[in-house]
């Protein structure tokens, strides 16, 4: 919001923030220097940015579901544009931006995919919106799970 003082935007930011957390009435915090208009214009935005990352996630599984249903292997993985992410080539010439769910993820699928025995069994949009990507075929692990950022272009 142009022409906002620092301490509206830091009103603002504490608005935001608690309005991610259990659906509380968003207008009533009583956050200083927000008034009620301000509020729900706030929170107009916010729901228009979480359908954003429905429809992006439902997407991506669109444009995945095939690569699982084809059991395409991925063939590389390497540093990404995005902090703490990688970007993921599949031997078809898809290319997406994952994180891992747990730290150390992205290495054990790399250490996989130079043995060749990787396979997507899954891509799933969870209820926040995320989408996943799970593989078999780990050597000491069953299966991996990573969260799908986005699509990319190889350089």
């Amino acid at each position: 919001m142009p022409g906002t003082t620092k301490r509206e935007a830091q009103a603002t930011g504490m608005l935001w923030l608690l309005s991610r957390h259990g659906g509380r009435a968003r207008a009533s915090l009583g956050v200083p220097g927000v008034g009620h208009a301000d509020a729900c214009e706030i929170e107009a935005m916010l729901d228009a940015v979480g359908a954003g990352a429905r429809e992006l996630a439902l997407r991506l599984s669109l444009r995945l579901n095939p690569l699982v249903k084809r059991c395409v292997p991925p063939r590389a993985i390497e540093a990404a544009p995005v902090q703490r992410a990688a970007r993921l080539r599949f031997a078809d010439g898809t290319s997406v931006v994952v994180k891992s769910l747990v730290p150390g993820d992205v290495g054990v699928l790399a250490l996989a995919i130079r043995r060749g025995s990787v396979k997507p069994a899954a891509c799933m949009t969870e209820a926040d919106g995320s989408t996943r990507l799970v593989f078999t075929g780990l050597a000491g692990h069953r299966q991996l799970s990573l969260r799908v950022v986005g699509l990319d272009q190889p350089d």
